[in-house]
């Protein structure tokens, strides 16, 4: 299976000329994070704080399931004393 693609070798071009004239990443690695801790501390709290809120969410999830599944044990109960023996 062959794909024709006519503005790809042009996209191609663009992307290797743009490759070569970037700079590299250097912003954040083990050294400049030791140097600045107060960085490293806020990137934590911000970690904390998600970490809190997915198990928040998670745990409200789940209470809302256990009601759900009281509240539907409940009918099939109801329903099956109408239904009789």
């Amino acid at each position: 299976m062959s794909f024709d693609l006519p503005g790809l070798p042009a996209i191609g071009a663009a992307l290797a000329a743009f490759a070569q004239d970037a700079e590299p990443i250097t912003r954040f690695t083990a050294e400049t994070a030791a140097a600045q801790p107060a960085v490293v501390a806020r990137g934590f709290r911000f970690l904390i704080g998600a970490y809190t809120a997915v198990w928040t969410i998670l745990a409200v999830y789940l209470l809302s399931l256990s009601v759900r599944l009281r509240r539907l044990s409940q009918q099939v109960r109801r329903l099956k004393e109408r239904l009789g023996p």
